[in-house]
């Protein structure tokens, strides 16, 4: 399946491709332009910051 992942206030998109069931599973029964936790994509979509500024991120020893 191909999922057309956008976000319309900069006009970014990014087309992917996924072939897990498993990670499939949270776009079933959804809507079109419905927005859904990326989360059971995998670990690349668990992370990611979004602001003009500089930040500091509080992570724990481990990361």
């Amino acid at each position: 399946m191909k999922l057309n992942i956008s976000f319309p206030a900069t006009g970014c998109q990014k087309l992917i491709e996924v072939d897990d069931e498993r990670k499939l599973r949270t776009f079933y029964e959804k809507r079109m332009a419905t927005e859904v936790a990326a989360d059971a994509l995998g670990e690349e979509w668990k992370q990611g910051v979004l602001t003009n500024g500089r930040v500091h991120l509080l992570l724990s020893k481990g990361h």
